[in-house]
């Protein structure tokens, strides 16, 4: 399996900083992925952090025609040996305990207001 990384200027997700590791169409579309680089601890600005642990996170993200693309994120948990605080990967466009981005809540829950 070929890892690929994609851009922000040739996302098919639309989701900067994230690289691809597979893609399943079925029903849905159904795209697993993980972040490109490790950033710099966000309270003293440290680097390099550790990695704790990871976890899978799944949201849903656009419509592609009549599917849903579903993403599957592999979240690592970070550590800083400097100051000791714990944190999770940031994703810009994708708010923190949503199971959705921002993207597919404007899509959705936006219209559905106006009605």
């Amino acid at each position: 399996m070929e890892v690929i990384p994609i851009s922000q200027n040739h996302s098919i997700l639309g989701l900067p900083d994230l690289v691809v590791e597979r893609v399943d169409r079925r029903r849905d579309i159904h795209v697993w992925a993980k972040p490109a680089a490790r950033p710099a601890c966000l309270a003293c600005q440290h680097s390099p952090v550790r990695i704790k642990a990871t976890y899978e996170r799944t949201v849903k993200h656009t419509r592609q025609g009549n599917q849903l693309m579903v993403l599957h994120l592999r979240v690592p948990k970070y550590h800083c040996p400097q100051c000791n605080r714990y944190y999770r990967h940031p994703f810009r466009g994708l708010r923190p305990r949503l199971r959705a981005t921002d993207s597919f809540r404007l899509e959705v829950f936006v219209p559905m207001m106006g009605a």
